[in-house]
């Protein structure tokens, strides 16, 4: 069975709730021992306080921790006895000292494994230690004195000296054991606990949270499939939210793409076939005797070849313009001389059609950058699509201004105009607003295609609304190099 995404993610839940589990256990485990030390030396001090006032008691007599390295002196053994303290090796020699009438001393033999302390002829191990106000070592080994806990011995607000005991390295009491052992088993079944939870909540975990991945890749092979339409529920705001957000919007695309491809194919096709059928049908009509070959047959064969030779062009320099393989040698140029002279080229064949073309610029020298023969074409794009659309008489009204960090090209003309829904389709491909369908009239329907791809092209904008004149207005804006007013 494949290794998948949800037994992927249940064992990362559960071996991040594993780390946890032991890492509380240990934590758990290590506080208990400190706090637990703690308190047994707590305990410890409580039950000692009343010997540290007894000993408080007995230097406010004798002035001075004399008396508890005096062999003769029996108070040390007697606040040891008590008190129940025990007194380490003092006690294992009590019987031997008893037979010879002296309590206090350990037999010979026991001398050879003490080691002198302080000048003492021999130490003896005891549970306690003492130490003067000075800290000086009255009292046990000097090995000891960093594992002691020390109560200060306090007379009249002054400390006269320490009583230390040894703290305990580990838990030694039965009862104690007995806690420490129960409170452990309860650690261990808590983290057992904890883990068969993470378990039982990471299965079910892994699913939901996979199930719109499984989701995603489901649709993921109908749209590789080739089905465009699918679209996937967007039921969250999170990360999986998005990705089925940007899938929706990746078909939609696609499903648009296809769509304006289909119509693309269509268009063309009944774009190409139309001169075609007319040029074969004048040639059919020429060569069954029906038309005479002459100048009138000839003009009208040539005119569906000129028709149809620069329906191709367009189609040839607008895929170059798709694909970025249309040249653009990027110059200064001086916007209002080119604009200019495009209407001049085109002011007689207007005039002819009773339309009059009228330029108004804010300055004489507005500089862009751009490709002069580009801009060119853009702004004759513009002059033949009104020639052909506009009504004789009629007027043409070209502005241009610049503000700020760009210039505004203005290119108006009369009626007819266009509704709003054919407004936002005019950049189409081979889109012609349906009362201007006539093809002896009308272009090819790609010379505004080709116009939005050059202004594109020069960084620039380009859009259409409705004109003051009653037609349209085509409005480019272009990144402004430099002014130089009249």
């Amino acid at each position: 069975m494949p290794f998948k995404i949800r037994h992927k993610l249940f064992l990362a839940i559960l071996l991040a709730n594993t780390l946890l589990a032991i890492g509380i256990f240990l934590l758990g485990n290590w506080v208990f021992s400190h706090s637990f030390r703690d308190y047994l030396d707590q305990t410890e001090a409580d039950r000692l306080s009343p010997l540290v006032q007894e000993l408080a008691d007995i230097y406010s007599q004798e002035r001075n921790w004399r008396w508890v390295r005096n062999r003769q002196d029996p108070t040390w053994r007697q606040l040891m006895q008590r008190y129940n303290i025990d007194g380490g090796p003092r006690k294992r020699f009590r019987r031997w000292n008893s037979d010879f009438g002296d309590e206090r001393l350990p037999p010979p033999e026991a001398l050879h494994h003490q080691a002198p302390i302080d000048g003492r002829p021999f130490a003896i191990r005891a549970h306690l230690l003492l130490q003067n106000a000075d800290k000086n070592l009255v009292f046990g080994r000097p090995g000891e004195l960093d594992l002691a806990y020390w109560l200060p011995i306090k007379l009249e607000a002054s400390v006269v000296g320490y009583l230390g005991f040894i703290r305990r390295v580990q838990i030694t009491g039965d009862l104690d054991l007995l806690f420490a052992s129960r409170l452990k088993s309860n650690y261990a079944w808590m983290v057992l606990g904890i883990l068969l939870i993470s378990a039982l909540i990471s299965i079910p975990l892994a699913r939901v949270m996979v199930k719109p991945v499984e989701r995603l890749r489901q649709s993921m092979h109908e749209l590789a499939a080739g089905n465009y339409r699918v679209s996937l529920e967007q039921d969250s705001n999170d990360e999986i939210g998005g990705l089925a957000q940007d899938f929706n919007t990746l078909a939609a695309t696609l499903d648009k793409n296809l769509s304006a491809r289909q119509q693309w194919i269509a268009d063309i096709s009944h774009e190409l076939r139309t001169p075609v059928a007319v040029l074969q049908g004048e040639i059919e009509a020429i060569q069954d005797g029906i038309r005479q070959p002459g100048k009138e047959s000839i003009n009208s064969l040539h005119q569906e070849v000129v028709r149809l030779s620069k329906l191709v062009n367009d189609l040839h320099e607008l895929s170059l313009s798709d694909v970025g393989a249309l040249s653009y040698r990027r110059e200064a140029c001086n916007i209002v001389e080119l604009i200019d002279k495009v209407v001049e080229q085109f002011r007689p064949s207007l005039e002819d059609k009773s339309i009059v073309i009228k330029l108004n610029a804010s300055a004489d020298n507005i500089v862009v950058y751009g490709d002069y023969a580009r801009l060119e074409q853009l702004f004759a794009n513009l002059a033949t699509n009104s020639r052909h659309y506009t009504q004789s008489p009629g007027t043409i009204s070209v502005t241009i201004s610049a503000q700020k960090d760009q210039v505004i090209i203005t290119w108006s003309d009369s009626a007819p105009g266009v509704t709003d829904s054919d407004l936002g389709k005019l950049f189409d491909r081979l889109y012609r607003v349906e009362a201007s369908r006539n093809r002896n009239a009308g272009g090819s329907g790609l010379g505004l295609a080709i116009c939005d791809n050059i202004v594109q092209a020069s960084q620039g904008e380009i859009s259409a609304e409705h004109s003051p004149l009653d037609g349209i207005s085509i409005v480019i804006r272009l990144p402004l190099i430099k002014e130089a007013n009249k």
